[in-house]
């Protein structure tokens, strides 16, 4: 039997392995060579049917039902003929910029210079390109270990995705734009918002 590759680097994926050891991203379900059993977590919750004329409701403290994260491209928006947006086009002569803050949704705050990686466990990548690693608390596991690579250098600020499972978009203006899975270095500007899988973080001045 022929040995299963990671779609994302082509590295050789040990039996079982939920991860690839080479770049660190989640194994598609479709790819995975073999899938141990779902933990109880995972599944479907079973619930006792309700009463007729009666509103289901939630246990108080009981945990809500995970759902379960999309294939590598396989959202809606990233389907050969979705109707994408172009990047809107910056401004003539934008200041420069020589650090930013990434407000996230979720509250982080972090002030970035040259080059970072952001995602759930981007260390490892970020230590071997010599970049800062910018770790997202994400329970929902929609972004991805190692999601997006940003870059402060020369005055302008560039993103790009880094393969991520549930993609990276650029929202400026109102218009969202789906950064390209190939790793395409893209222009953003202060005042930008960039979508890592259901989080986002602002570009704000620093």
């Amino acid at each position: 039997m022929a040995s299963a590759h990671c779609v994302y680097c082509d590295a050789t994926l040990q039996p079982n392995s939920m991860f690839c050891v080479q770049c660190g991203q989640l194994i598609p379900q479709s790819q995975a060579p073999a899938r141990p059993p779902a933990p109880p977590q995972f599944g479907q919750p079973r619930t006792a049917a309700a009463p007729p004329g009666a509103a289901a409701q939630a246990a108080p403290g009981a945990p809500r039902p995970i759902e379960p994260v999309p294939l590598p491209r396989s959202l809606p928006w990233q389907q050969p003929g979705a109707d994408h947006a172009p990047v809107p086009q910056a401004p003539a002569a934008p200041a420069p910029v020589e650090q930013v803050e990434l407000a996230f949704s979720t509250g982080q705050r972090v002030v970035v210079t040259g080059a970072a990686i952001i995602g759930r466990k981007p260390a490892d990548t970020a230590l071997a390109m010599g970049a800062r690693a910018v770790e997202v608390q994400d329970d929902t596991r929609s972004v991805s270990r190692v999601h997006l690579f940003l870059e402060v250098a020369d005055g302008v600020v560039v993103v790009s995705d880094a393969g991520s499972a549930n993609g990276s978009r650029l929202e400026r203006a109102g218009l969202l734009t789906p950064l390209e899975a190939d790793g395409t270095r893209v222009r953003a500007l202060v005042g930008d918002r960039i979508w890592l899988g259901d989080l986002s973080f602002e570009l704000r001045a620093a």
